[in-house]
């Protein structure tokens, strides 16, 4: 799930088979990840426990309808399943992935962390390395990818 935290966007993906959450992050710098992680920490458990409806939009944390709606579902969807609560799971940083070179380019990394994670399965990341250099690409093709889908949203 995309979470957008401190000004900064992220992947948090929960790991069913490690009862783990994987914490995706552009910008691996100690500094900046500490507090980050705290915040990512107090955004497990305020979506999981204490929002009443799936409207409800915080402003602090940026969560909107549908992540709520994601962790609802994920929580229901594990309740008699693990015999653990899904906040209290760990919360284990995916080491080794590609960063960004500029402060600009956290959401886009979020997407091609989702896309590489989806399409290929488990991951060497040290194949994608070179995502901050080809930024220009990434976004240039980005753009041709929506262009093409509301084209063929015009069709229908």
């Amino acid at each position: 799930m995309p979470c957008h935290v401190a000004s900064h966007w992220v992947l948090l993906v929960a790991n069913l088979k490690r009862r783990n959450w994987d914490f995706y992050d552009s910008m691996p710098n100690p500094t900046h990840r500490t507090p980050l992680r705290d915040h990512v920490r107090s955004y497990i458990i305020q979506i999981t426990y204490n929002f009443i409806c799936a409207d409800y939009l915080d402003t602090q944390y940026m969560i909107t309808p549908t992540s709520y709606v994601q962790m609802r579902y994920l929580q229901e969807d594990t309740t008699d399943v693990l015999p653990k609560d899904i906040t209290l799971w760990p919360l284990r940083v995916v080491e080794g992935l590609p960063t960004q070179d500029t402060g600009n380019d956290c959401g886009i990394f979020v997407m091609k962390y989702m896309e590489v994670s989806v399409v290929e399965g488990p991951v060497d990341w040290k194949s994608h390395q070179t995502w901050g250099k080809d930024m220009p690409r990434i976004q240039a093709e980005l753009v041709a990818s929506f262009c093409l889908i509301f084209q063929s949203s015009l069709l229908k």
